[in-house]
């Protein structure tokens, strides 16, 4: 996240008329900045009316504010230790945003945070706790709870245990550290999920033999701990005779539990053909429910193209967003996608040559939207249509970016993955009514919007990063 000196980016106000099928919306653009290759960005949000971007190449960390129309109010960078540093992560929270990074001393490794107000002044300085000793610095990760108000900063020690530091991010201060030891514990193969609530209680998931799991059905551990527990608590958790795949968990804090939704489909073979959700009460040792959600056969018919519906499912689906809904259900936002790689003359290779040039072509599809109540009964599925295409980019600007409001989800997206294009956005309602609308061209604009990357910066405001012939511009986008 830091970088070469960012040049200064001035404002170009955009407002867009309704013209053309284009509903109005304001939009604004800032000044391109470049950035060398090296240089990591990212757009953090909004504090007391600031957008807040960092900007790290990893030897130093740079901090920029802009004003409601993008235009540069400061740009710092970061006066960090001056021994070997790496950024863990940089937070955005009420007063202004902490820096979470380790730095190393005479073969020790020692976590630290600054937290720093709105306008970049540095507020508050805390070394929290020494990490691990060798003359190799741990590989530290972070997730952070929904408040942003609490931090697990995780790291994987010795073969057979993983090492987790709890951290307060509003005031600065170590709650808690433990050592989670697992029998052939392998962190890649065995982690699913590790959550933090707002309490600063961790929530571990593993997957207890992936081997078997195939098999039988999945079985996993809820390995928890927090202040007040003598040790870590262990809950065995299995879902017999499922062939769940691609899960994803969260944690409710409203609602005290967890939730987890996952795709499913027959024993050996890679086709989908529904959905699988379940809420486990982390506090309860009793049995827990969970449900199947076959994709109806409408769904499917939309999702193919195709008039008969395949017995067995369908390829290329991954599940990509599932979002809490306030009276403690879910929507679960599935995603047809797929990569092909291909040579010059168009001969298809699944494991690569020993030569020759490639071309991957990227195609990212039709959206199938999900609702599940809180007690895990299917409210509705509506299937929004789109095709996104592109060749060697990753799939960058591809898929779509989803705003939420008390009455609606809005999902953006690019309709042609082109340097002249149209963003355009699917609004959905509590029913699963589906509106489709045009948002924004970006003819002669030189923009090119990467989506996966924006950020919601209030409930009708949307920052969403344009990386176009070597030029990062910030474009906000208000309904």
């Amino acid at each position: 996240m830091a970088s070469s000196p960012l040049r200064r980016i001035l404002p170009a106000l955009l407002l867009l008329a309704a013209c053309s099928g284009l509903s109005a919306q304001r939009v604004s653009v800032s000044e391109g900045i470049t950035l060398r290759k090296d240089d990591y960005y990212q757009v953090l949000g909004q504090v007391n009316g600031i957008v807040l971007m960092s900007t790290d190449n990893g030897y130093t960390l740079e901090i920029s504010g802009f004003d409601e129309k993008l235009r540069t109010l400061w740009k710092k960078e970061l006066e960090l230790d001056k021994r070997r540093v790496q950024v863990i992560g940089v937070v955005p929270i009420p007063s202004g945003f902490t820096v979470v990074y380790q730095y190393s001393r005479k073969g020790e490794h020692f976590l630290k945070t600054h937290r720093y107000s709105e306008t970049g002044q540095l507020r508050d300085s805390a070394t929290l706790a020494m990490l691990s000793n060798g003359f190799n610095p741990p590989d530290c990760r972070m997730v952070v709870s929904e408040d942003r108000n609490k931090a697990l900063v995780y790291f994987s020690g010795k073969q057979d245990r993983l090492v987790v530091h709890a951290i307060s991010l509003q005031a600065p201060a170590s709650l808690w550290q433990t050592e989670i030891v697992v029998d052939a514990f392998s962190f890649f193969r065995q982690f699913r999920s590790l959550m933090v609530d707002n309490t600063g209680r961790m929530h571990l998931l593993l997957e207890k033999d992936p081997r078997r799991s195939r098999e039988e059905g999945y079985s996993m551990e809820l390995i928890q701990f927090g202040a007040g527990y003598t040790g870590p608590s262990v809950r065995q958790i299995t879902l017999d005779n499922l062939q769940g795949r691609r899960l994803r968990f969260t944690f409710d804090d409203k609602h005290g539990r967890i939730a987890c939704a996952g795709l499913i489909g027959e024993r050996g073979s890679d086709r989908v053909n529904g959905l699988f959700t379940f809420f486990l009460n982390p506090d309860s040792e009793g049995a827990f429910d969970w449900q199947t959600h076959p994709f109806s056969r409408e769904a499917l018919r939309k999702l193919t193209g195709n008039a008969e519906v395949p017995a067995k499912g369908i390829d290329d689906i991954e599940l990509r967003e599932m979002l809490l809904r306030e009276d403690g259900g879910l929507i679960v936002l599935v995603e047809e996608s797929r990569r092909v790689e291909r040579s010059m003359a168009g001969q298809q290779f699944q494991f690569g040559a020993g030569g020759g040039r490639f071309i991957v072509d990227y195609y990212f599809d039709d959206i199938l939207a999900t609702s599940i109540g809180p007690d895990g009964a299917l409210d509705w599925q509506e299937v929004l249509a789109k095709k996104q295409y592109s060749q060697d980019d990753d799939g960058l600007y591809s898929s779509f970016f989803v705003m939420t409001a008390p009455d609606q989800l809005r999902l953006l997206y690019n309709d042609e993955i082109a340097l002249e294009n149209t963003v355009s956005a699917y609004t959905l309602d509590y029913r699963g009514a589906a509106e489709r609308s045009s948002v924004l061209s970006t003819d002669y604009q030189k923009l090119k919007l990467l989506f996966q990357e924006a950020v919601q910066t209030s409930v009708y405001e949307v920052i969403v990063p344009s990386e176009r012939s070597g030029k990062l511009k910030l474009v906000r986008i208000e309904f």
